[in-house]
């Protein structure tokens, strides 16, 4: 199959031609070059081996349907068949400023906050609960898939080319320590169980900065062959910090990152990973931890981030615990109001957001979009809750009264007082 020159133009099944600029990269199954096409710049991937017409098929299907979610660098258009010896697929360019998952692992890219951490890990799953609404499955999850950008936490996944529906595989091959160890072991095919799987390893990567099966029985393993590879990454595979095995934990010469940063994410994260990588969820994939779920935890771990009361810097505080310790100043901070949204619980301290997405019963919402926050009085300097959701909130007193607060007015934050957001979502204040 003959590489593409500069100037070389090439086909597309919708009638239009791209144009070779020049060769981006390439990998192990294709190269990808910049062409011009509808005067601006895309990137082609080129395939350099064969693939059977099913594969084709299925990429010119997904160009047909249209990506699940702006996260996805998802196929524009497909080119004809048979064109130098093979074919490939336009896709937009990668922003300079966005970065692989790998660089962050080896610190070349570092978050700017754990906001920007949080937000990248709520667009992957948000993008991936989309696609598998739409019965599809991503099938080849693994670090290099994924680029984002450390200052914003803005995710763009690429090698689209992989996506089938449940149960159809394409002859793409996983990446070991990424696949579902019933893919490993070769026992299963594809679907959106073991995107669970491969999705709470990129996530527990982006958090901890190691691989959650890459432990000593890795590190003491002579040679990675096929076999190995089944006995640690298969349904043998242990959790490096499964509180019940200790025989795969970090080796402290190549895991700094996870023995640095287990304990600093709160316990809510530790407790989901653990779950997420159990012997349960390892050999019954209807156990593991839905993109659904990982949204809310997630959502959860965005409210605990605020701001330390001693030294002004924000914090990880844990909403049921009589106290928690400041990672900055080391000072202990008592546990403030909480708001209790169904399974929220939302520390109610100054700049505190209310979410959209927390204060309706449907997830499908922009989930950086703001129903109200924590402010302070200027006249008595009590804490309150201003409403900015666009609609009017009825507060119920302790003694009964209904209170209207309208979009842009405010609450005081009081024990017992109930929030109804809407037909299906009260909230309660507690202490």
């Amino acid at each position: 199959m003959a590489e593409l020159s500069e100037n070389t133009i090439i086909e597309l099944t919708n009638g239009k031609v791209c144009q070779i600029v020049r060769e981006l990269g390439r990998g192990g199954q294709g190269i990808v070059y910049l062409v011009t096409y509808n005067g601006e710049q895309y990137a082609l991937k080129w395939y350099m081996q064969s693939y059977k017409p099913a594969f084709y098929a299925n990429l010119e299907n997904n160009v047909k349907t249209g990506a699940p979610d702006k996260s996805f660098l998802w196929p524009l258009a497909i080119t004809k068949p048979n064109q130098h010896g093979s074919f490939g697929y336009i896709m937009k360019l990668r922003p300079p400023e966005y970065e692989e998952v790998g660089a962050f692992m080896l610190a070349k890219a570092r978050f700017a906050s754990p906001e920007a951490l949080i937000e990248a890990a709520l667009q992957i799953c948000s993008a991936f609960q989309r696609l598998h609404i739409n019965g599809l499955s991503y099938q080849d999850m693994n670090d290099g898939n994924f680029f984002i950008n450390p200052n914003t936490g803005d995710v763009l996944i690429c090698d689209n080319d992989n996506v089938a529906p449940n149960k159809v595989n394409m002859g793409i091959v996983g990446k070991s320590g990424y696949m579902a160890p019933e893919i490993v072991d070769k026992e299963a095919m594809p679907d959106r169980y073991t995107d669970y799987f491969s999705l709470g390893v990129i996530l527990f990567i982006l958090f901890y900065l190691n691989r959650p099966f890459e432990g000593r029985r890795v590190v003491n393993c002579p040679c990675l062959t096929e076999e190995a590879e089944r006995k640690l990454f298969g349904k043998d595979c242990v959790f490096i910090m499964d509180p019940d095995n200790d025989s795969n934990r970090p080796d402290p010469r190549f895991h700094k990152n996870v023995m640095r940063r287990w304990a600093y994410f709160p316990r809510i994260l530790r407790e989901t990973f653990i779950k997420a990588f159990s012997k349960e969820a390892i050999h019954n994939p209807t156990k593991r931890i839905m993109d659904k779920t990982w949204q809310q935890i997630l959502l959860q771990l965005r409210s605990q981030y605020v701001v330390c009361p001693h030294c002004g810097k924000k914090t990880f505080i844990d909403p049921d615990s009589p106290a928690s310790q400041c990672v900055r100043c080391t000072q202990a901070i008592r546990r403030p109001m909480m708001l209790k949204i169904g399974n929220y619980r939302l520390p109610l301290v100054e700049g505190q957001k209310i979410y959209k997405c927390q204060s309706q019963a449907s997830m499908n919402v922009d989930l950086s979009k703001v129903a109200g926050t924590v402010i302070r009085n200027l006249q008595n300097g009590n804490l309150g809750i201003q409403n900015q959701s666009g609609s009017t909130w009825a507060v119920s007193l302790p003694n009964g009264d209904i209170l209207n607060i309208e979009n842009g007015r405010g609450l005081p934050i009081v024990a017992d007082f109930k929030i109804k957001f809407n037909h299906d979502v009260t909230a309660l204040i507690t202490v």
